[in-house]
């Protein structure tokens, strides 16, 4: 492996649908004056959520 991965185009649409644009406000105080680990950190956990919900409703259907 070459460390690249290939994301598929949908995966992008649903990143941009979904997470809002960078807003250190949304962010750990503490990782206010980082905005990468700010902003990975928020949308891992939107990510993460996500598939939480989505889990959870696969179940019950």
């Amino acid at each position: 492996m070459n460390g690249f991965y290939n994301i598929p185009e949908v995966m992008e649409e649903l990143f941009l649908a979904w997470v809002p644009g960078p807003d250190p406000c949304q962010w750990p105080e503490h990782l206010r004056e980082d905005p990468v680990r700010g902003y990975g950190l928020y949308c891992f956990y939107q990510g993460l959520s996500l598939g939480v919900r989505l889990e959870d409703a696969c179940r019950q259907g």
